[in-house]
């Protein structure tokens, strides 16, 4: 077996990519561009840099880059149904191409206005619950935060989420498995009755680690390659030896005897050739119950990488439909990107809870979990419940 290199790192930020480097620091339009950072997204940065950006409108209110500044801010800042219809104001006659996306959002939100929102449950939950990753992967989507939550914190986060009646818990990051108390986490939340699952790279799993995951619903594996080169390309990983030990992970659920592996493979172009070969190695391993095709998502990346990576919907679905035909019977799941907008219900690593939209800077802050309630969390107007309700269950098999 390769040797693991143990590698932890915050994935590279800015979070997005073609910052301007030309606009004096310390501007307002410089702290805009910086607001995605981990250190910069949360309510004292958006709402000290919100009051400057009011100053600025105050002194001109033409400024349509100003007004579309605003209309995010007010949105991405624990926003309530004032300020969405504030920013439907702000975006009335946008031009900007940004701001007319933004536009589109808005009304989208307020067509969702006069459905009930209390008593209402989230039942489906992403928490990004480890903020370090030994890889930083093309289009990586999680909401990276500075801070790093304790046990004791994480605990009390999973009972208000089992008193509420969360069923579905999906421990994501960076990777869990680089967090030494993610397994007593896992135990906790599988003893409140919550259907766990984990999201992994798989760079440092072994068989002791595999013992202790065994109260997990599904262990999620990447597998994005039959090609080393082109596995260590997406994955942007210093291991050139990545795609063996991704193999070697499996293999190991295999002689473990533990079936209730999931396999993520992100299609772009430049695998999309490789799909049909994936999907065949991924069958051959008998761990595997499960293996969903997630569209690339560029929501972070530059323009260059966008080019080079963007793949057609058509041609992504085209390759998934001759699959299932060549593998009858086998639970093939694609997860195209216009199914994932506002999907998610996204705690970060320092409880804050977020959730996003399809473009690169929508990303909306609803509350935080170490002190809010759950219940005040779902009254947020951003969030669209039948996008949320489209999340594939942690458990596999019909529901």
């Amino acid at each position: 077996m390769p040797t693991r290199q143990h590698v932890e790192i915050l994935p590279p930020h800015p979070l997005r990519a073609g910052y301007d480097r030309t606009l004096e620091r310390g501007s307002i339009a410089d702290q805009f561009q910086q607001r995605l950072e981990p250190a910069h997204f949360n309510p004292a940065y958006l709402t000290a840099l919100t009051e400057r950006v009011e100053a600025a409108l105050r002194r001109d209110p033409a400024d349509e880059a100003m007004r579309w500044r605003l209309a995010c801010l007010l949105l991405q800042n624990n926003a309530t149904a004032a300020a969405v219809e504030r920013a439907d104001q702000l975006l009335t006659g946008a031009t900007l191409p940004q701001a007319r996306r933004l536009a589109d959002l808005v009304t989208a939100i307020r067509s969702r206005a006069g459905r009930p929102r209390t008593g209402r449950r989230v039942t489906r939950v992403n928490w990004s619950i480890n903020n370090r990753c030994p890889m930083s992967c093309h289009g990586c989507y999680n909401p990276f935060a500075t801070e790093q939550i304790d046990l004791g914190q994480a605990k009390h986060i999973l009972d208000k989420l089992a008193a509420h009646g969360t069923t579905d818990l999906i421990l994501a990051g960076g990777d869990p498995l680089l967090w030494p108390p993610i397994f007593d986490v896992i135990d906790h939340a599988t003893a409140t009755g919550i259907n766990t699952a984990l999201d992994t790279t798989g760079y440092t799993l072994d068989a002791a680690k595999l013992t202790r995951l065994r109260p997990l619903s599904t262990l999620r594996l990447p597998l994005d390659a039959v090609t080393p080169e082109v596995q260590r390309a997406f994955r942007r990983s210093s291991d050139a030896n990545l795609l063996q030990v991704l193999l070697d992970s499996l293999a190991l659920c295999d002689r473990e005897g533990f079936d209730r592996v999931r396999v993520h493979t992100v299609a772009s172009a430049r695998n999309l050739h490789q799909l049909k070969d994936i999907a065949a190695e991924v069958f051959s391993h008998p761990c595997v119950v499960q293996w969903v095709v997630f569209q690339w998502w560029g929501r972070r990346a530059s323009p260059a990488t966008t080019r080079a990576l963007s793949v057609d919907t058509h041609a992504v679905r085209s390759a998934v439909e001759a699959i299932r035909l060549d593998h009858p019977g086998r639970d093939i799941i694609l997860a195209e990107t216009a199914d994932r907008e506002l999907l998610n219900w996204m705690i970060q690593s320092s409880g804050q809870v977020v959730t996003f939209g399809s473009g690169p800077e929508e990303e909306f802050i609803l509350g935080n979990l170490l002190t809010d309630q759950v219940e005040d969390i779902l009254t947020h107007p951003i969030l669209d419940f039948d996008a949320m309700s489209r999340g594939v269950p942690v458990t596999p098999g019909p529901q």
